[in-house]
């Protein structure tokens, strides 16, 4: 399928006729991604994916749609969320798409140096199910539903730390793209975020390919390659193993957007 059909093919959803162009990069919490090597194959996939999305929130029919993106660290999950809403400026919905990650509902790290968990801080283990405010995201999820105006947080890789009232969502309208790695772990508060999606994808992915992706993140971040490598074997690794035992609760399962060739 062309670019310029899938906006054809998704009138029917009330969008205006106009081509969607697939970008050439994106910039993705606060990191420039290359997206030009994309083969055709790729991009058709994710135009694909786009209007299927927009076919979910027509199917609910109801003015507030949350989409769930689940899946393991590294497997691509901020980038398709940004991709959604890149695709969305173009297409002319008459709805707004919104995109949020739970990694802005990460503890700050004044709190993680200070509370601990099998003798350790939990800092030590960001990025593990229990070093978030499930409560507070649960909440705004559930507000956000009722229709409320809601002023959602974002996270910053430069401070490493939440940033608060980044994204204010108040169309009433509009199709909230929730994406991150527990989204639909049935544990420890989780399970109530998980009953709030209308939808949920999972991101499959190959746990060697991940893990070059994620220690470069690290690398990116600040660490040396020897702690990003640690930091992997600690948390990274296994918090992947534990996420693919959430993969059945997904409405939909995709490659990850490297591999879909």
């Amino acid at each position: 399928m062309q670019p310029a059909d899938v906006a054809n093919s998704i009138d029917d959803n009330g969008m205006q006729n106009r081509e969607i162009k697939f970008p050439a990069s994106l910039e993705v919490t606060e990191q420039r991604i290359d997206l030009s090597a994309f083969s055709k194959r790729q991009k058709d996939f994710y135009l694909n994916l786009f209007s299927e999305m927009a076919d979910v929130y027509k199917a609910r029919n109801k003015c507030r749609v949350v989409i769930g993106i689940a899946g393991p660290t590294g497997a691509g999950k901020s980038v398709v969320a940004v991709l959604l809403k890149e695709m969305a400026k173009q297409a002319g919905l008459p709805f707004v798409l919104e995109s949020i990650t739970i990694d802005a509902y990460h503890y700050p790290n004044s709190y993680l140096n200070t509370h601990f968990s099998g003798g350790e801080p939990l800092k030590k283990a960001k990025g593990r199910f229990d070093t978030y405010n499930v409560k507070e995201l649960a909440k705004d999820i559930k507000a956000f539903a009722l229709g409320g105006t809601v002023f959602f947080p974002t996270y910053s890789r430069k401070l490493h730390d939440p940033v608060k009232n980044s994204i204010v969502a108040s169309a009433k309208e509009t199709l909230l793209i929730v994406e991150g790695l527990w989204l639909l772990y049935d544990k420890a508060g989780w399970e109530k975020v998980g009953g709030l999606l209308d939808y949920a994808i999972f991101i499959d992915s190959d746990k060697e390919r991940t893990r070059e992706a994620v220690l470069k993140r690290h690398i990116t971040g600040g660490r040396t390659l020897e702690e990003a490598a640690k930091y992997y074997e600690d948390v990274d690794g296994r918090n992947h193993d534990l996420v693919l035992t959430t993969k059945p609760r997904a409405n939909k399962i995709i490659p990850a957007y490297y591999a879909v060739e």
